[in-house]
């Protein structure tokens, strides 16, 4: 491999720790605070070694990060590295990986500002842009719920999809486009021409796929298990495929991708 990818690289900087073992999660998700504490002895989930509440704690998680960061790149050789930096991230977070040549995830549809989607051509170079990772239900899945079938997801699946929208130049009413004829190529060819250093296509948002590989916070049994329904032989045999991969090649050449 030329790159790797670390998870969850926030936790080189600060984790968050509970004081119970993973499989004693449904004993403690009905209590209360105090009723929490009462089992702990008062131990409370905390960030370790330290929160970010204040400026000095700031500065000593960024710079503890930055050595565990290092030993990493440095140990990478020629292999560049990338940092899954998602969720609820700390200011110095992002500038720290920069500083370290590590690159950054960009979800379109989560990089809002003030309330604005941030178009692509203001990405750092120096990140991985994505609309989907394999936690997240894939495109042809958010689109079947927001507007084909109705679910008690259908809301967040449209304002979702709305962000998507607005990223790719469309108005966010998006109920009456067709997804394979204008949503589709509009959505990739904006990720494409986005300033991201690299971009991926998860390959069920490639081939528009509705089935997901992993549903965080479950024991499903296709989590980790669930394989491509069609073979690459017959990818290659469909017509619909082979259209949709000329399209892509033509979107990446355009683009300057390939």
């Amino acid at each position: 491999f030329h790159l790797f990818r670390i998870d969850h690289v926030l936790g080189f900087y600060r984790i968050y720790a509970f004081p119970w073992r993973p499989r004693k999660n449904k004993q403690f998700l009905p209590l209360d605070r105090q009723e929490m504490l009462e089992r702990t002895g008062g131990r409370a989930p905390h960030f370790a070694p330290r929160d970010d509440e204040t400026s000095e704690n700031c500065d000593a998680n960024k710079r503890e990060g930055e050595e565990y960061l290092r030993v990493a790149v440095e140990a990478a050789g020629a292999t560049r590295v990338i940092g899954e930096d998602l969720g609820a991230v700390p200011e110095y977070v992002r500038p720290s990986l920069r500083s370290l040549g590590i690159a950054g995830f960009k979800i379109p549809q989560w990089e809002v500002y003030h309330e604005q989607v941030t178009p692509g051509d203001r990405y750092e170079r120096l990140s991985v842009a994505t609309y989907t990772t394999h936690d997240h239900k894939p495109l042809r899945a958010l689109w079947e719920e927001a507007f084909e079938r109705p679910a008690a997801t259908s809301e967040q699946s449209r304002f979702e999809l709305a962000k998507i929208a607005l990223f790719a130049g469309f108005d966010p009413k998006i109920d009456k486009v067709d997804f394979e004829k204008d949503f589709y190529p509009a959505i990739m060819e904006a990720l494409f021409k986005s300033e991201a250093w690299i971009t991926i296509v998860m390959i069920t948002d490639l081939l528009a796929r509705r089935y997901r590989f992993n549903v965080p916070g479950t024991a499903a049994n296709l989590n980790w298990t669930r394989r491509m329904q069609r073979s690459v032989a017959q990818l290659r045999s469909s017509r619909k495929a082979q259209a949709r991969m000329r399209l892509i090649r033509g979107l990446l050449e355009k683009n300057g991708r390939i």
